[in-house]
């Protein structure tokens, strides 16, 4: 029901967050300079996927619309800040608005995308799955990386993040290796094992009117494992067989 308007709702709402997100880039400190402009291609891609109806974009969008979900959990700390509930709130209503079957025959349903890939059931489902995680932890993994402190190995996790979704979305076995080698470098730096946790920044405005900041964003990262274990019990049949 009122899927034409749900759809201009999230386009909305996802060039809202690129165009904030690149005014933080380019406004914020110049230490942040690369984090943001990453999140902001992140959104531009996710904005331009569902306005052009690519069959991975909605599951992309909704793991985003997660994302921002999980900024919901500071208000325990932070109060009714309302920066905070704005940001929260209006990633809930991407991911509510673009959910359904209505809207998954705009997409993967479409009988464009029936004809050129022909998924079968399961791996519609486990595709659709591990792409939602990588939509979810790929916002992570970049605080993680680029805010502020880069080194090579933050630098080798974040091309691993990037590489493991462009791996999922032409269904190469590598994007599973991939995905799972950036969330490995995150869950082991998250757990002190290459030292001092990474300490990360997140603006939620171009003013820096509420900044969350802490060494969980390097766990909150490693989510990108949710991208190969979701392949888990197909990969065990397949050695098995």
């Amino acid at each position: 029901m009122f899927l034409g308007i749900r759809r201009a709702i999230s386009l909305l709402l996802l060039s809202l967050y690129f165009w904030n997100f690149l005014l933080v880039a380019l406004v914020g400190p110049e230490d942040l300079y690369a984090c943001y402009a990453a999140l902001a291609a992140v959104y531009g891609v996710a904005f331009v996927g569902v306005a052009a109806e690519w069959f991975w974009a909605r599951w992309f969008a909704i793991g985003l619309g997660q994302f921002g979900a999980f900024s919901l959990l500071a208000l325990p700390q932070t109060g009714p800040e309302p920066s905070l509930l704005v940001f929260g709130i209006s990633h809930v209503l991407v991911a509510l608005f673009l959910g359904g079957e209505g809207m998954a025959a705009r997409y993967e349903r479409s009988e464009a995308c029936v004809e050129r890939y022909n998924f079968q059931e399961e791996s519609l489902i486990l595709l659709r799955r591990a792409i939602k995680s990588a939509g979810m932890s790929l916002p992570f993994l970049i605080l993680f990386t680029l805010a502020p402190r880069q080194d090579l190995l933050h630098l080798a996790a974040l091309g691993l993040g990037v590489a493991g979704l462009v791996g999922l979305i032409r269904a190469r076995t590598w994007g599973l290796l991939a995905a799972a080698g950036a969330g490995a470098i995150a869950l082991g730096d998250g757990l002190g094992l290459f030292g001092a946790p990474t300490h990360g920044y997140f603006l939620t405005t171009p003013s820096g009117s509420l900044i969350l900041h802490g060494p969980g964003f390097a766990l909150l990262a490693s989510l990108m494992l949710l991208v190969p274990l979701t392949f888990a019990r197909p990969l065990a049949r397949w050695l098995r067989a």
